[in-house]
């Protein structure tokens, strides 16, 4: 379901920095209907209060995070995850060393780039709800990295994955690998280079995205028509991977739908709503892509090919 920007109004029109200044009166400010603000600021016009002011100020943007507002859940879903894969990747030597100490250091670089990519992810999305406040400006800049950063961790995800799954074919990894990484720096670029708000654009960004994330069913594929389907599951952490797919797949749903502001667009403001439980379904399917990599590793490691 798409929703059609509101076309820019009174307050839309006097929403600069002296004209937001008296809700800056008292603290926390005083949270906005969806008909007081700018018609960039909002992109779903279910959600209908809850909003910010435009703060024209970083460091206003930033106190924002010590009072609840419709972007607080939908910043702290992936700040928390942001923080907790980068304390993952400061701790993962230590314990990857002492489980398995005849691993290569290839093994444990791959690790390192999913969670690389992850943080990446889930800290430009955290920072970008944060900030989208701001002003025009920021808001654009911001998504077009946030689409990026969903880009990367798109690409790390099916690099790791392939990394597993063909452990001992070192040429079907760099083939996919380069894949993987032509299909995200086509689509990266589309997202970069085309207006946000244009539809005609719309599709092909959405396409480019599911066209990039679906392209590890070609691998996949290749892998079955050369392994057993039990080894194919142990060496790739495939029944994770299914896990994750459900994640993914529910988590588009809530977003695609809007649902269940939607349905009931008087309730659901500064908690529930799509976006948010979309951030939750894209977490839970990055914990289940690492814990798949752990599971798939412990195999190879164990039952050595090569």
């Amino acid at each position: 379901m798409t929703v059609r920007r509101r076309k820019p109004g009174t307050s839309s029109r006097n929403a600069g920095k002296h004209g937001m200044r008296h809700y800056f009166d008292s603290y926390p400010p005083r949270l906005l209907s969806v008909t007081e603000i700018p018609s960039w600021y909002s992109n779903n016009s279910f959600v209908r209060s809850g909003y910010r002011p435009v703060t024209q100020s970083v460091s206003r943007c930033v106190q924002s995070l010590a009072y609840l507002h419709n972007e607080t859940v939908n910043i702290y879903t992936h700040l928390v995850p942001a923080l907790v894969s980068l304390a993952a990747s400061f701790f993962f030597h230590a314990f990857f060393l002492s489980n398995y100490p005849k691993a290569i250091w290839q093994d444990e670089v791959i690790f390192q780039i999913y969670l690389t990519t992850t943080i990446f992810c889930f800290g430009i999305s955290s920072v970008y709800h944060t900030l989208v406040c701001h002003s025009e400006g920021y808001a654009i800049a911001w998504v077009r990295l946030d689409l990026i950063a969903i880009v990367f961790q798109i690409i790390g995800s099916v690099v790791s994955g392939l990394y597993m799954g063909f452990y001992c074919e070192p040429t079907l990894q760099k083939t996919y690998w380069v894949m993987i990484v032509v299909l995200g720096t086509f689509s990266g670029a589309v997202n970069v280079l085309t207006d946000l708000d244009s539809t005609k654009w719309r599709l092909l960004r959405l396409l480019t995205l599911v066209a990039t994330g679906f392209s590890a069913l070609a691998p996949i594929i290749h892998a079955a028509t050369m392994f057993p389907y039990w080894q194919l599951d142990k060496q790739t952490g495939l029944r994770f991977y299914y896990a994750e797919g459900v994640a993914m797949v529910s988590g588009v749903y809530f977003y695609a739908t809007h649902f269940p502001e939607s349905r009931w667009p008087e309730r659901f403001h500064i908690c529930g709503t799509s976006h948010q439980i979309f951030h939750c379904f894209v977490v839970i399917g990055a914990g289940l892509h690492f814990y798949g990599l752990l599971d798939a590793y412990h195999w190879n490691y164990h039952n050595a090919r090569c």
